[in-house]
């Protein structure tokens, strides 16, 4: 059966949800014994490195090359600077502090930020989707928040750190279709990990790096294996079918994401979260279609 490119677009968006499921788990495991920014470095680093084999296999790194302009360029840096560099790191750092359960679904509403981008730069209207949407994120992000038990300024840092990481990678959307179109998905990918190994690694510099074998194992081996295969899906994903079919299918990663939180975390599932999650899953789903109609 000859599967259309939008259909195939479709099934690797469903693949990429799962990678990023799956990777949040891997990571909170992984970033033990370690700080964020040694974490980020191992995994950027690992990343660009299995871009580059790729692109080497494909015969495309040389066509890449020659391709990349100075303007290219420039998107690339602040593509990788927002998705990888800042809003990676705070991710990483919300992680450590408030766990998978609760840093997922206030990460995962970059959707809400990026139709916000869109009304401020682009004056694109705000339709009663959007705003149902943004209602019901707004009443998960409470409900995630606000539990009884979650009152330390260590778990406030944490929902603020999510909720900045989502608008980083918000940022870092609105230049992807531009990106895919000018350059093959595993460049786009490798160009901009290796932007922020560098970047990350200049950080480091002047600290201290931290690094312990159980690290390497599951934020480096097992973690790049999920992130290069989430990351080539995902772009790949977009070229075929477009951002706007993508979203919709990438939205369902925080529920799953949460479930594999408690199955192999072993993390405290309260009504709280899984309300949260479910409002908040609903919400970026409602302005995803909501914009793309």
């Amino acid at each position: 059966v000859q599967l259309s490119a939008e259909l195939k677009g479709e099934l690797l968006a469903v693949l990429s949800a799962f990678c990023w499921a799956g990777s949040a788990s891997v990571y909170r495991k992984g970033l033990q014994g370690i700080d964020a920014w040694s974490g980020n470095f191992i995994r950027t680093g690992l990343a660009a490195v299995g871009f580059f084999v790729i692109m080497a296999a494909k015969g495309s790194l040389s066509h890449a090359l020659s391709d990349i302009d100075s303007s290219i360029f420039f998107w690339l840096i602040f593509s990788a600077f927002f998705a990888f560099f800042l809003g990676d790191s705070l991710f990483l750092f919300a992680l450590k502090k408030i766990g998978v359960s609760k840093t997922v679904p206030l990460s995962s509403t970059f959707p809400l930020f990026a139709v916000v981008w869109s009304f401020v730069i682009f004056r694109r209207p705000v339709s009663i989707p959007v705003i149902a949407g943004t209602l019901l994120i707004i009443f998960a992000i409470k409900l995630i928040s606000e539990e009884k038990e979650d009152i330390s300024s260590t778990d406030s840092k944490g929902v603020l750190f999510a909720l900045l990481a989502a608008v980083c990678w918000s940022v870092s959307i609105l230049v992807l279709d531009h990106l895919v179109v000018l350059l093959p998905s595993e460049a786009v990918a490798g160009f901009r990990f290796l932007i922020t190994f560098v970047l990350v690694g200049a950080l480091l510099s002047k600290g201290k790096f931290t690094y312990t074998k159980h690290a390497f194992l599951w934020i480096g081996v097992g973690g790049v294996a999920i992130l290069i295969l989430g990351n080539y899906t995902f772009l790949e994903a977009i070229r075929m079918a477009g951002s706007a079919a993508v979203a919709p299918i990438s939205a369902i990663y925080p529920v799953i994401s949460v479930l594999l939180a408690a199955l192999f975390l072993r993390e405290k599932l309260t009504r709280n979260i899984v309300g949260g999650t479910l409002f908040s899953f609903a919400g970026v789903l409602i302005i995803v279609l909501g914009s793309a109609l």
